[in-house]
């Protein structure tokens, strides 16, 4: 019995050591995740806490190009406070642009806490009544997108249209006829009205410019401001109503 029992004994042994061995390794391997995995958690929460920190938060919105509505596209853009490493330049870009009179709008982001919006506004080219003593500025896509107690010299007024405020839009045969409108015509006529027998320009001291219907109004403006500028006798009328074949008389 001693002679089998022995050899026995030391095997029983050596699987022991070598289950023991395992499950240190097991130990350790089980240790270094949970090192490995509290280490990753501190980085994300070290890097959470700067991303939200106030050294990273939006202190400062610089508005360019926005004039009058400098403070709307700030408002719209609605970034102050907010962490800059976050910051959606194309959603930021959008919420300036739904602004009326923003044509586009571009945002920079300058670390560590002051963004630059740049804004184009789309052209002004006509007005309308916007209450007593108030007229409201029109882009060319018959949108109001100021509110002002005098236009500007050389818009003319889109008659016809009701009251406007901020964000409303007139007709839009008349405000696309006031944007087609070469800038040198435009100065010259005082009022857009759109007339059962079509849209008609009034120019002061002049003939009057009878546009037909709203189609192809950048070639009848080319044509209306060409055959306004080449009268030699005085005209009651100018037709361009189809543009390749104008009439004055």
């Amino acid at each position: 019995m001693t002679a089998v029992t022995a050899p026995r004994a030391r095997m029983d042994q050596r699987v022991r050591a070598r289950r023991v061995a395992v499950q240190r390794a097991n130990g350790r391997r089980r240790l270094h995740r949970l090192v490995l995995g509290a280490g990753i958690l501190t980085v994300l929460l070290v890097a959470v806490a700067i991303v939200y920190s106030p050294l990273l938060a939006v202190r400062t919105v610089v508005v360019d190009g926005a004039g009058t509505e400098q403070a709307d596209v700030a408002q719209a853009a609605g970034v102050a406070g907010k962490p800059i490493v976050l910051l959606s330049a194309g959603s930021v870009a959008a919420a300036a642009e739904s602004v009326p009179g923003v044509a586009s709008a571009t945002v920079t982001r300058h670390f560590p806490s002051t963004v630059v919006i740049h804004v184009t506004l789309e052209p002004t080219v006509g007005s309308v009544a916007a209450g007593p003593g108030k007229v409201a500025l029109i882009d060319g896509d018959g949108q109001a997108t100021a509110i002002v107690a005098r236009a500007p010299a050389g818009l003319p007024v889109l008659a016809g249209a009701p009251a406007a405020q901020v964000g409303s839009r007139v007709p839009s045969a008349l405000a696309r006829l006031a944007a087609a409108l070469p800038a040198t015509l435009r100065a010259r006529v005082s009022t857009l009205l759109s007339l059962p027998t079509g849209l008609t320009a009034l120019v002061p001291g002049g003939p009057q410019l009878h546009f037909g219907d709203g189609t192809q109004l950048a070639a009848k403006a080319q044509a209306a401001a060409a055959v306004l500028g080449a009268l030699v006798a005085p005209a009651t009328y100018i037709d361009v109503s189809v543009p390749g074949a104008p009439v004055a008389g």
